[in-house]
């Protein structure tokens, strides 16, 4: 019990701070790695990482890295990449974007670095070393053996998008003795988690498998206003896993996985904070009630305490809490005429059958992987093989007006027609996902002052997307529109990488690695057919010519050097202190703006004005940094601090407008959004961790971080329009949707109450400080502090616990987003922003889980 706390509390909240050579010798096979681990165990023990694609320890990296161990996540209770982002200093998760707060999508800010669109990303994820199409397939990965969080530019070894960091989650190799485990949780609204684990070896030390499964479902914690029935933030998996691993020499090793997830989640738990005031029948809408309502009985109360750019309410500062008697509401009536409306396949980019059945989300997602390592007899070579495969299918819909609007009549709805009564804005959001990747690398390692490695790979990824305005099907019976198949998006990346390390002493070494990497990304036709004039063609560089929908009709090629050097000095066994300097590249599907160009006049018009462009440049990372890391005190105290500092230029910025093309008959709001390089921002922090057993059962885990971002430059014209902030108005502005203070603090105690019975009281906490909606800083989410607690004990090989998350039941909003507000009328959904969207927490938890493993 007492190696176990040891173990647990190093890994659940540690930054490894360090360094040594940048290579990637041969990989420790599991043998090794047990005899490196009783080599070096003292104190809070060993913890095995591979940030740089071999297994080693945390200690000896020279990389800033948080890790957590299986013990560490089955301790937290975690399941989710929301929850290592909770239990982790200096990261933040959004899962609000377009009207919805759901697993749809996840927006990773690491180190104060917010990406800006949903289809960029900072950071990059891997399962094994092997890239993963986003983030939210981290979630289906069954009791890993670590999650490893690698903060800083990574893309030397882990290629393209790894910008800001890194997540990598790392599988359980298979046992060579036949058991498995049984988990199973029940809570509070319904909550139930069960997951089974089964291992063994087909053919002794040649063959092994783990196979894995997991049932998940939790009513959400919210109740909705326009639908009493129905809870919001309803979420339920199902999910499992194949893994093989073949041993056929001591110098041949292959590890083979697959992976299937399913997701199907009911509306998403959020809430709507209105700068303007609606009423039924008069105040900003003049819409006659339905029959049996009250004529101007307020649905939608105006929040505003302020008055931007001198004509815009809107609401300043802290946002308040949600109105008294406005609870969260949607409207979510699945009827026949909902039904018919999605069972046509028409314009979609699924199968109506394998898409979402009413409001909320359905996913599916493949993930396959296999890992080959070789070792060429005994001389230091050893030749690796990476290859990863990826298909993810998402379809969600949303109410995206996001208020109870059942009190505005639908003028066109009458008994013949079957239109829906009342007005509301429900909106099908589906895209799918694909990716194939391949590296191949050699790495030499002789036990010399020389270390080496040298490497290639390739990625090619594909998506396509569908926006479906379901309202105007359900409102005015329309014609489902070409134009909302969004243009497809593919990505096409080589890279040449390797490294080369020297022990000048046996204290200082120092290492530089480097990447080559090309990005070919092409730019697709959308669901009308796309016209290019002589003029375009000259204004854009574009080829002339008429193309057919959901074509490719360009592609550019972007050329990109990203090195890192790193030098690494043993003050004494103990300690140590590092420095690094590296550059990294951001190269997207976003690079180019394409939709407008297939739209009415109106949207390229609307496009000019917010000032998007075709091509766009790639971001650009300089990145310094400085750590230090040691243990004391016999190992009951471990440090880990890291300092950084690094400019971001030709910064990717979001921009946007929702508009009403009056020169089309019965049109609806379109939204016209694109990227633009218009922004440079310098970035610095600090990051510690404290780990300490002061005495024996006892551990105390402690880490914070400051992460400030400060824009130098920023331009985007629909936050101008709404704010009047221009130009230097941003100047020394905090980026969005990314907390400056964060920090954890976890105390755990362990007993013992007979020879084979032990128990434990542990309690977590963890605070991220606010949160601005964009770039002017005007207005902001509050700090929000969640604390975790957990009591248990076991007995054998079995455990129960007694667990509540969220303790003191804290409110305050996960994540915000910015939108217009919809109404009949739509006077508004071309003005300024007029609502804002909020992402509201899962509430008090309470539960019991219990496990046995055989």
């Amino acid at each position: 019990m007492k190696r176990y706390v040891k173990s647990t509390s190093l890994t659940m909240l540690s930054i490894a701070l360090a360094g040594t050579a940048i290579v990637a010798p041969p990989p420790a096979f599991a043998a090794e790695a047990e005899a490196q681990a009783a080599a070096d165990d003292s104190g809070f023990g060993v913890i095995v990482v591979t940030a740089r694609k071999r297994e080693e320890s945390l200690l000896d990296t020279p990389i800033a890295i948080s890790a957590l161990t299986s013990k560490d996540i089955e301790q937290r209770g975690i399941t989710s990449v929301n929850d290592v982002v909770l239990n982790t200093p200096g990261i933040n998760v959004s899962n609000t974007n377009s009207g919805r707060n759901d697993r749809s999508f996840q927006q990773i800010s690491l180190r104060g670095m917010t990406p800006s669109t949903t289809t960029s990303t900072l950071t990059a994820s891997f399962i094994d070393g092997v890239p993963v199409a986003s983030a939210t397939a981290l979630n289906a990965v069954i009791d890993p053996a670590r999650i490893e969080l690698l903060k800083g530019p990574q893309n030397a070894y882990f290629g393209r998008n790894a910008f800001a960091g890194a997540i990598n989650v790392v599988t359980k190799s298979p046992g060579k003795e036949f058991g498995g485990s049984i988990t199973a949780m029940g809570g509070t609204r319904s909550n139930y988690d069960v997951s089974v684990a089964l291992e063994g070896q087909v053919v002794p030390d040649i063959l092994s498998f783990r196979i894995t499964g997991r049932s998940f479902s939790k009513d959400g914690s919210y109740k909705n206003a326009a639908n009493p029935n129905e809870t919001l933030g309803d979420q339920k998996t199902r999910t499992g896993t194949l893994q093989i691993e073949l041993t056929p020499s001591d110098s041949l090793k292959i590890k083979a996985m697959g992976l299937y997830s399913e997701d199907d989640d009911g509306p998403s738990a959020q809430g709507m904070l209105s700068a303007y005031e609606i009423r039924a029948n008069n105040g900003s809408v003049n819409i006659p009630a339905r029959s049996g309502s009250t004529a101007g009985t307020v649905i939608v109360p105006s929040l505003a305490n302020c008055t931007l750019n001198g004509t815009n309410p809107f609401i300043c500062g802290a946002l308040p809490s949600l109105p008294a008697g406005f609870s969260p509401a949607q409207n979510t009536v699945e009827d026949a005429l909902l039904a018919r409306i999605l069972a046509n396949p028409t314009q979609r980019v699924t199968n109506p059958k394998k898409g979402t059945r009413g409001y909320g989300l359905v996913r599916e997602y493949y993930h396959l992987h296999l890992n080959v390592d070789y070792e060429l007899g005994d001389t230091g070579v050893t030749l690796s093989s990476l290859t990863g495969y990826n298909n993810e299918l998402y379809s969600q819909m949303a109410d995206l007006d996001n208020y109870d609007s059942s009190l505005l009549r639908n003028p066109v709805a009458t008994a013949a027609n079957g239109l829906r009564t009342f007005w509301t804005f429900p909106f099908l959001v589906e895209r799918k996902n694909k990716d194939f990747s391949q590296e191949v690398r050699a790495s030499y390692d002789k036990g010399g002052a020389i270390k080496a490695m040298l490497g290639a790979s390739y990625l090619d990824t594909k998506s396509a997307g569908a926006l479906l305005s379901v309202f105007n099907e359900e409102q005015f019976a329309g014609a489902r529109s070409t134009s909302t198949l969004t243009p497809p998006g593919r990505a096409e990346t080589w890279g040449v990488f390797g490294s080369v390390s020297y022990d000048v002493t046996e204290a200082l070494n120092i290492s530089a690695e480097g990447r080559w990497q090309r990005d070919k990304v092409y730019a697709y036709v959308g669901g009308r057919p796309l016209t290019i004039g002589a003029a375009a063609a000259s204004t854009y560089g574009l080829p002339a010519g008429t193309f057919a929908p959901l074509t490719s009709f360009f592609n550019k090629s972007f050329d990109n050097f990203m090195p890192r050097v790193i030098v690494n000095y043993d003050v004494n066994p103990d300690v140590m202190v590092y420095a690094s300097w590296s550059k990294a590249a951001n190269v997207t599907l976003s690079s180019f703006n394409t939709s407008f160009l297939s739209g009415t006049a109106g949207e390229f018009a609307a496009a000019e004005s917010i000032g998007l462009g075709v091509v766009v440049r790639p971001e650009k990372l300089t990145n310094y940094e400085l750590g230090l890391k040691g243990k004391f005190l016999d190992g009951r105290l471990y440090v880990t601090a890291a300092a950084y500092l690094a400019d971001w230029t030709d910064q990717h910025n979001n921009r946007s407008v929702i508009f009403l093309d009056t020169t089309v008959p019965n049109a609806v709001p379109s939204i016209v959004s694109g990227v633009a390089n218009t922004g440079k921002t310098r970035v610095k922090g600090f990051e510690l961790d404290i780990n300490a057993e002061p005495i024996d059962g006892v551990t105390i885990n402690a880490s914070g971080a400051v992460n400030e971002s400060s824009i130098r430059s920023f331009a985007d014209p629909s936050i101008t329009r709404l704010t009047g902030v221009t130009g230097d108005g941003f100047r020394g502005n905090q980026l969005p949707l990314t907390s400056k203070y964060s920090a954890n603090i976890g105390v755990q105690y362990t007993g013992k109450l007979a020879e084979d019975m032990g128990w434990f009281v542990r309690s977590d906490l963890s605070y991220k400080s606010r949160q601005f909606v964009d770039a002017a800083n005007i207005t902001w989410i509050k700090s929000r502090t969640q604390v975790n607690s957990r009591i248990g004990f076991n007995k054998g090989k079995f455990g129960l616990e007694a667990f509540v998350t969220n303790l003191f039941n804290n409110k305050d909003y996960t994540a915000v987003a910015q939108n217009n507000l919809l109404e009949p009328s739509f006077a508004l959904s071309g003005a300024a922003f007029g609502y804002l969207n909020v992402g509201l927490p899962e509430l008090r938890t309470v539960g019991i889980r219990g496990s046995y493993k055989f």
